[in-house]
């Protein structure tokens, strides 16, 4: 399924992967939640992290669709992951600096944790497209 303009598509299925970040995230930290509020909050703010880094480079990559030349798609594939690294920095910089009472590792944890489903999402949602054809 693709959405825009006819000469403008571009996959809908880009637009999980975020989204499923954010459940993966919010489903970790609710089991963290067991060792306590400052634990879940740690994992929450990882993967919030990685969400926000993860949007950005998809809004940033898919702004114009598919209309442009190979070119152009690859100026704005680096432009995208070059923002994501910086908001990605800015984000924990003031994550870290603003919450000294965070676990450190599990904040890490739950931006790893949504790291690997921006990784795992297109593999599962390309399979979910193939099976529907």
């Amino acid at each position: 399924m693709f959405v825009g303009h006819k000469k403008n598509r571009y996959p809908a299925s880009i637009f999980w992967i975020p989204l499923f970040q954010f459940g993966v995230t919010l489903l970790l930290s609710l089991a963290v939640l067991l060792l306590g509020v400052q634990s879940a909050v740690s994992v929450l703010c990882g993967g919030l992290i990685a969400v926000a880094g993860s949007t950005l480079y998809t809004w940033r990559f898919y702004r114009r669709g598919n209309s442009l030349s190979a070119k152009d798609m690859l100026k704005d594939a680096y432009q995208g992951a070059f923002f994501k690294l910086l908001l990605t920095a800015l984000l924990f910089g003031l994550v870290l600096g603003t919450f000294k009472e965070l676990e450190v590792l599990l904040l890490f944890v739950g931006f790893v944790a949504a790291q690997i489903v921006s990784w795992i999402a297109p593999l599962l949602l390309k399979r979910q497209v193939i099976n529907k054809t």
